[in-house]
């Protein structure tokens, strides 16, 4: 203790620089760790990388973490079940009850939904291709969701892809190596989903908050929309497939929340949407602005005749086919009568001038007749 406070005091008598040399090792960590800090936050893709790398090198043993802690839980819910069978068994047989119940309804509107669809030529969504993939580190914590699971760029995972599970929609891709993808949930602060509420057919952003309920925000001015209303994914920007069904609307309120179908026990497995939109969104031509005012050719312009303004050679009469021209001749105007100056003088005509002189004959092309 003596040896202690007499180094202190050596120090403190030194000064500042004394204490720097002395601690060399604390101050290069401390500067290792502010710079690795300003890296990660300019987001240089090297980062990325290498994280992408340790997330493919340690999924081995999160699989094989995980495969305890599953097989835990797995026990946890049986002895949870075993202790309220009986409850469960009674609501499992009025729930056999009525779905046995909509099932006849349900075959009978499948049977007109696909006459309705043949007799209208309707063009139906194609099959959406899925892998299947399990959970191996749940990485959620106070400011971030996300999930890492077992599929990567050799099984076609990209950046972007919806995932679900048995319920509804879970998250999205946001990084994928070659064995491991990391999912972003859609609790998390960055998340961002485009849907639409159903019954009102009203088109919104899902915005998580790092809560259990996020929020539905750049609704119309003035909408209102009623709790309990279901909240289904929308093909806007050609990322998720449409109908994905997301949760419910849990208040009615100018900013709602909505109530997931996938809460805080999700599932052990997922499954990646490998969905591609029809209409590539990037190459498609922009829309005009409502109100914009389209080119119009200068005049004197040559425009190009369009297909209708073509008309084919044999539809052009020939000239037997011309029918006769009657020729009308308009007779002269008649020559004014003049008063002679002499009385006794007899009376003569003027003689013809230029105004006087006959009109060309006018042509005037006879209507064809039909036959």
């Amino acid at each position: 203790m003596a040896w202690d406070r007499k180094q202190r005091r050596k120090l403190s008598d030194a000064g500042n620089w004394a204490f720097v040399t002395s601690n060399l090792s604390f101050l290069f960590f401390v500067v290792l760790a502010v710079a690795i800090m300003i890296a990660s936050r300019a987001q240089i893709g090297i980062f990325d990388s290498a994280r992408e790398a340790v997330n493919d090198a340690a999924t081995p043993l999160y699989e094989l973490a995980a495969q305890p802690a599953a097989m835990f839980k797995r026990w946890g819910q049986g002895l949870d079940s075993l202790l309220s069978v009986y409850e469960e068994n009674q609501r499992l047989r009025e729930e056999n009850a009525r779905l046995l119940a909509k099932q006849n309804e349900l075959v009978e509107l499948e049977r007109k939904v696909a006459r309705y669809e043949d007799l209208l030529k309707a063009q139906t969504d194609a099959p959406v291709a899925s892998v299947a993939a399990r959970v191996i580190a749940d990485a959620s914590g106070p400011f971030v969701h996300t999930v890492l699971v077992n599929a990567g760029h050799d099984q076609g995972i990209a950046k972007g892809q919806a995932v679900v599970d048995e319920l509804g929609l879970i998250g999205r891709v946001i990084a994928s190596g070659n064995r491991s993808a990391r999912i972003l949930l859609l609790t998390d602060l960055n998340s961002r989903i485009p849907v639409m509420v159903e019954g009102v057919n009203l088109k919104a952003i899902l915005t998580g908050d790092n809560s259990v309920h996020p929020t539905l925000e750049y609704l119309p001015a003035g909408a209102r929309i009623p709790a309990g209303a279901r909240v289904v994914t929308t093909p806007d920007g050609g990322v998720f497939p449409p109908g994905i069904p997301v949760g419910v609307v849990a208040s009615d309120s100018r900013a709602p929340r909505v109530n997931l179908y996938t809460g805080e026990g999700r599932a052990d497995f997922v499954r990646i949407l490998r969905y591609t939109a029809q209409v590539d969104v990037n190459s498609a031509p922009a829309e005009p602005l409502p109100g914009a005012i389209t080119e119009q050719p200068a005049p004197g312009a040559a425009v190009a005749p369009t297909p209708e303004a073509v008309v084919p050679a044999a539809a052009v009469p020939t000239a037997q086919a011309t029918p006769p021209v009657h020729a009308t001749r308009r007779p002269p105007p008649k020559p004014k009568r003049t008063k002679p100056a002499n009385l006794d003088e007899p009376f003569s005509p003027p003689a013809a001038t230029a105004a006087a002189a006959p009109r060309p004959a006018v042509v005037q092309a006879a209507s064809p007749t039909t036959n």
